[in-house]
């Protein structure tokens, strides 16, 4: 099987009928505990599941996932811990994995000025840093990782007009994000009939691939679709009444062969956004550092 990236393809309080509100500022994080079955699309069976926890912290949220699938030739595992700022930007996040038993680790942590992120992997016997631009939202996104996708609902209830997001891939890759609001859609939660916002994001502009995502009022997440992918990353008692046929974005890549995980292509490397982000500085870090470079 051919692999394409260091990762492959990262409580809720809800009842009744949820009604639509605008989506000009988006509420906090719910905090808790959610579980997540892994599903192929083609035929619904569910091949893993992954569980995401949500917390407080005094100066904003820590999330944690961790997630496992095996096909016939083929098994992944991961394990996130995220730190982010009360404004859901990434503050340092540790990504661990395996792949047909191979480990990998991917650090992201934002440097002393708040202003670019440092990068560490460890894949192979090889270690390897770099640095890039630390943008507001900024999501890590490893593949089936409810994590990110909270994170993008999040984000996606404030319309965004530029957002980014990091692949661990090769030195890490930074590749602009296109939030699309679609049209809400119908579904069940526990049997409950539930109304959610439905946002597709495109993530790069070339050879794009999208990840859309379903959530509610209040960002919790209930689904995240891989249409290019085959996989659908579902919350436990969440159904869909009806599934939008997608499109694939303009100039994006044929789909993988049935039954292969694959990560984001990204195309060329991002231009600045036209706004200045505002930066968070980590807290108990007052000296610039030196930036490591790749190797």
């Amino acid at each position: 099987m051919r692999l394409r990236s260091v990762f492959p393809i990262a409580s809720i309080l809800f009842s009744g009928l949820a009604s639509v509100s605008a989506r000009a500022q988006a509420p906090g994080v719910p905090v808790g505990q959610n579980h997540y079955a892994i599903v192929q699309a083609n035929d619904g069976k569910s091949v893993g599941s992954a569980d995401c926890t949500v917390g407080s912290l005094a100066s904003g949220y820590e999330i944690n996932s961790h997630g496992d699938m095996k096909l016939a030739k083929f098994s992944y595992q991961f394990s996130n811990e995220n730190r982010l700022d009360s404004q859901l930007n990434t503050v340092r996040d540790q990504l661990t994995g395996t792949v047909n038993g191979a480990a990998v680790t991917f650090g992201l942590e934002s440097d002393s000025t708040g202003r670019l992120f440092n990068v560490n992997i460890q894949a192979s016997g090889k270690t390897t840093a770099n640095s890039f631009d630390r943008h507001q939202r900024s999501v890590l996104m490893p593949d089936l990782d409810p994590a990110a996708y909270i994170e993008m609902a999040h984000f996606a209830l404030g319309n965004p007009p530029t957002a980014w997001i990091v692949i661990p891939k090769q030195n890490g890759l930074l590749v602009p994000a296109n939030y699309e609001p679609k049209a809400d859609a119908h579904g069940t939660l526990q049997g409950q009939p539930v109304l959610v916002h439905h946002t597709s994001v495109i993530v790069s502009s070339l050879n794009g691939v999208t990840t859309e995502i379903y959530y509610t009022n209040d960002g919790s997440l209930m689904e995240a679709d891989l249409p290019e992918q085959n996989f659908f990353v579902i919350h436990d008692g969440f159904r869909l009444d009806s599934r939008p046929t997608y499109q694939p974005p303009r100039g994006s890549a044929p789909p993988p062969q049935q039954g292969e995980p694959q990560s984001q292509q990204p195309g060329q490397a991002p231009q600045q956004s036209q706004q200045p982000p505002q930066y968070s500085v980590p807290q108990g870090s007052p000296q610039p550092q030196i930036h490591p470079q790749s190797f």
